[in-house]
């Protein structure tokens, strides 16, 4: 009996707190309010307007007004790619050779590229070709290199103790070329 109780006394408590469905007074409304809120606007308008002194806060300078884009104009870099000719003509070639779903895709990436290039050259960055910035760094990797190798050369350690120890010595070399491109960076 207790727990209908307080099974009961708790969804009364839940109610009660609950916001009303409808907080809209349909009998106290006033059709007037927005007209005595234009008349009272238009009052307070001509007393401040008698009020107010000589120079108002609303008045523009003549040199406020007139507009200069010196400072938008911005020289910009005509960046030429190093084709040949030969090369265009290949290049136009295997564009032509591809499909509409394949042409759809090359365009989507080309405009993704060229907007990393936009957002790179606001924010500041230098801008390095798509080759550039796939390439690894060279003593990263060495350094997933020489791991690799020694991971490798580790795990047959149980073969012969001449792989743990040149697994070890392979592990060591990793970890130097790791920190010297830690290091760099």
């Amino acid at each position: 009996m207790k727990k209908y109780l307080l099974l009961l006394a708790s969804v009364l408590l839940l109610a009660a707190c609950s916001s009303p469905k409808y907080a809209y007074y349909f009998d106290h409304y006033d059709y007037n309010s927005g007209k005595k809120k234009a008349e009272t606007a238009s009052a307070q308008l001509t007393e401040t307007s008698i009020a107010t002194p000589e120079l108002s806060p609303l008045m523009l300078d003549d040199r406020a007004v007139t507009a200069s884009a010196e400072s938008r104009i911005k020289v910009v870099e005509n960046a030429t790619a190093p084709v040949s000719v030969k090369d265009k003509d290949l290049l136009e070639k295997k564009y032509a050779s591809l499909s509409k779903a394949e042409k759809k895709e090359f365009r989507k990436e080309l405009k993704s590229e060229i907007k990393k290039m936009i957002k790179a050259k606001k924010s500041g960055e230098s801008i390095n070709s798509i080759a550039d910035q796939k390439v690894m760094d060279s003593d990263l990797r060495n350094a997933l290199i020489f791991g690799i190798v020694g991971i490798v050369l580790s795990a047959f350690g149980g073969v012969n103790s001449i792989f743990w120890i040149l697994g070890v010595i392979s592990t060591v070399i990793a970890i130097v070329f790791l920190i010297k491109w830690l290091a760099e960076q």
